[in-house]
């Protein structure tokens, strides 16, 4: 479904004293999850090998800590791969059928409301009683912990083909004729819950996006949400080496990463042969383009890997640079590598960290469910045992990525300066 961020338009005069919208859920301020019972549950898990076993229950027989763990959900085994969802749910008082027009808004008066047009409401109807609709919005990008107002609005037009889009009254009024008016339910409360990751969905073939703010620190402190996010490239790999592969994005898609999300630099992680000399990213001009050849795993730990992690992290010491957007092509090695570091130096705990990395593989991505091994897992114990030998046996996760990048040559004052820009109390 297209979204389109624009102001709120002022709701139209009731039909008659009957006819009545009425939001039924979410009404009341309640607080509704942003991941789904699966994601929360298998990062909960201690040890990686449970979350192994919660995906994949084949792997329940490597390990007796695995076989006999106290969580059911690891001894059966988990079965999803999906992206979580929202659901809206209201009532039509006098058999109002839409078109529908639902806003979403962190603002009471709904100023810069996110707009959804609802083609797909489920209706449940009941002789004598009012119309029960359902509407279901795939991963809505909404930031965690805060409160939204939502509304809907039905019979925006006459609903002819060719008619006039669905936010204009038709010329021919011919829903006038009908006697049915444009009706504005009054606005309804909801938080979002405040558990990470926050995920990010475009309408094109770039996946896996995620904002890096949310997590906790062992400080207590937050990652500042809408800074720096993690994901896949935003054009395909080359496939000679000399044309650069075709744009993954929509049109849309351009305009909600620039304007919405305001991204100001496109890190894009991948090697010369795979961007074929790119110097503008997808995004636009306007974007600041940066590449740098970069490493995973065990390669962050050699010559050239320290050298380009420094590199990487060095631009987030500039605040120019912000909001970031870092990916590879696939938003897992390169991209998780990188993204696993800059947690360590901001102080989240290790265990949020690894599970960071793993919740690309927790929703629904299709590169990666045919190739799923215990194998792959192992290399994030690479970027573990890799940080270990930095500060010695005592030494605390956020010790030895601050270690190991002034090892790469980052500084005591970037390293400063990109805590101070993207830490913050949480409120």
């Amino acid at each position: 479904m297209k979204r389109f961020c624009i102001a709120a338009c002022a709701a139209a005069a009731s039909a008659c004293s009957l006819a009545e919208l009425v939001p039924l859920a979410p009404a009341g301020g309640e607080t509704v999850p942003m991941l789904s019972r699966e994601q929360i549950e298998v990062s909960a898990l201690e040890t990686y090998k449970e979350r192994l076993a919660y995906l994949k229950p084949e792997y329940l027989k490597l390990d007796p800590e695995v076989r006999n763990s106290p969580f059911e959900s690891v001894r059966q085994g988990a079965k999803w791969r999906t992206y979580p969802s929202f659901r809206l749910k209201w009532k039509a008082t006098d058999g109002e059928t839409g078109p529908w027009k639902i806003e979403i808004s962190g603002d009471r008066d709904f100023k810069d409301a996110t707009v959804w047009y609802a083609e797909n409401v489920e209706t449940e109807k009941h002789k004598g009683e009012p119309d029960i609709c359902r509407y279901r919005i795939a991963a809505p990008n909404f930031l965690l912990g805060k409160t939204y107002y939502w509304r809907v609005t039905s019979n925006l037009s006459c609903a002819r083909a060719g008619h006039g889009e669905l936010w204009k009254l038709c010329k021919c009024g011919g829903h006038l004729k009908s006697g049915k008016h444009d009706i504005a339910s009054s606005p309804a409360t909801f938080k979002t819950a405040d558990t990470p990751p926050r995920w990010i969905k475009t309408e094109g073939r770039v996946d896996n996006i995620r904002d890096l703010g949310g997590w906790r620190t062992v400080d207590g402190l937050r990652v500042k949400q809408g800074l720096v996010y993690r994901g896949q490239g935003l054009n395909d790999n080359s496939v000679t080496g000399e044309i650069k592969g075709r744009n993954r994005l929509y049109l849309e898609d351009v305009e909600y990463l620039t304007r919405t999300l305001g991204i100001k630099t496109d890190l894009d992680l991948r090697s010369s042969q795979e961007t074929a000399g790119m110097e503008t990213s997808p995004l636009g001009k306007d974007v600041n383009f940066v590449h740098v050849s970069s490493q995973s795993y065990k390669g962050v730990f050699t010559a050239e890997g320290m050298k380009t992690m420094a590199k990487n992290v060095k631009l987030f010491a500039d605040e120019k640079n912000y909001p970031v957007y870092f990916h590879c092509i696939a938003g897992a090695d390169r991209t998780g590598s990188l993204a696993y570091v800059l947690l360590g130096i901001l102080g989240v705990p290790e265990h949020d960290a690894l599970v960071e990395w793993e919740h690309t593989f927790y929703p629904k991505m299709p590169d990666f469910r045919k190739g799923f091994s215990k194998n792959y897992w192992r290399r994030e114990q690479h970027l573990r045992n890799g940080l270990k030998k930095y500060g010695g046996k005592n030494a605390t996760f956020k010790e030895r990525a601050e270690l190991y990048l002034k090892d790469c040559g980052v500084t005591d004052a970037e390293i400063a300066k990109i805590r101070s820009i993207m830490l913050e109390q949480p409120q």
